[in-house]
């Protein structure tokens, strides 16, 4: 399956959905800009995207990113990235490869720096989807660099029998990201949302083949959050997909119907979910809290040695 032509149609694809991701991405900024550079504070009006475009727009810059890490993974530092395990023969297959693959980082690089710029530091008040992306972006960053220059968490123990040091800053129980409440970080719950109240068609279903629900009240409540929570679970899930193949990212609460959690807990609005991985493994925790908090998660909490606990602001 690594044939000359497996390549071929495999990287068309791959090019479709960056040049699907960028044109997007970029026709967004280009709005913004031009909706928000005559305003002393850009503050949105109305909608500047439909709830469509902005679902195709997060879904295809999570495979682009999830396949550049993935790729950068297998990638021995120092050397250039391939088009999977092709390998040409002549000088001019191999110049051509290159130029291709090195003009698809850039341009997913150039991308995902003018949402960072454009959508965060320049005018972050005015679209919450390319906010999201540019932030997004920047977590997934740092782990691609992570991934191609092999860093990985150390299991050495430090002398003395200590507890053990990671050096990709992997989070250890009981820290948070950031070092603050949740409610500093994330704002206080807006009320505890019923299937029956006007806010509950604000919330959505996710139904990520990448995510694995518990759902053992079979009620599909696991399942329900908010559009905002939703987009970051979505980019962890590719994450999760490349840093361990066969691994899902697993969900075993999220919004809360059954009064199961504290009054003024986030999962009564759909902002919080409680994560593992699937197989389950709690030696995978610290490391998927930090993935967590790459991938854009506004609070990361690893509460205990069964889950970490995530949450995102309103909006």
């Amino acid at each position: 399956m690594n044939s000359p032509m497996t390549a071929f149609f495999g990287s068309v694809i791959a090019v479709i959905l960056l040049c699907l991701f960028s044109f997007s991405t970029f026709y967004m900024i280009s709005l913004v800009v031009e909706n928000c550079r005559s305003m002393p504070v850009c503050e949105p009006v109305s909608p500047l995207f439909g709830d469509g475009f902005k679902y195709v727009v997060t879904t295809v810059g999570g495979l682009v990113s999830a396949l550049v890490i993935a790729h950068l993974t297998v990638t021995e530092p120092g050397n250039a990235p391939t088009v999977g395990s092709f390998a040409p023969e002549s000088k001019t297959a191999v110049y051509a490869t290159n130029t291709v693959v090195v003009l698809y980082l850039l341009a997913w690089i150039a991308t995902g720096l003018a949402a960072l710029v454009v959508g965060v530091m320049l005018y972050p008040k005015a679209s919450s989807t390319l906010s999201d992306i540019g932030s997004t972006w920047l977590g997934l960053a740092v782990s691609a660099a992570y991934a191609y220059f092999g860093i990985r968490p150390s299991s050495d123990r430090r002398v003395g029998g200590g507890p053990a040091t990671f050096a990709t800053g992997d989070l250890s129980q009981g820290q948070k990201v950031p070092n603050a409440s949740e409610v500093v970080t994330c704002g206080p719950i807006t009320k505890k949302i019923a299937r029956t109240d006007p806010e509950f068609a604000g919330l959505v279903t996710n139904t990520n083949a990448k995510i694995v629900f518990k759902d053992e009240e079979n009620t599909g409540a696991d399942r329900v959050m908010t559009p905002r929570l939703k987009s970051k679970l979505d980019s962890l899930a590719n994450v999760v997909a490349s840093e361990w193949p066969g691994a899902k990212l697993r969900v075993t609460e999220a919004w809360d119907e059954d009064n199961e959690h504290a009054d003024a807990s986030l999962h009564y609005d759909g902002r919080a979910a409680d994560l593992t991985t699937n197989p389950v493994d709690g030696a995978k925790l610290g490391r998927l809290a930090r993935l967590a908090v790459d991938a854009g998660c506004d609070w990361v909490f690893f509460e205990d040695s069964s889950h970490i606990h995530v949450s995102v602001k309103s909006g």
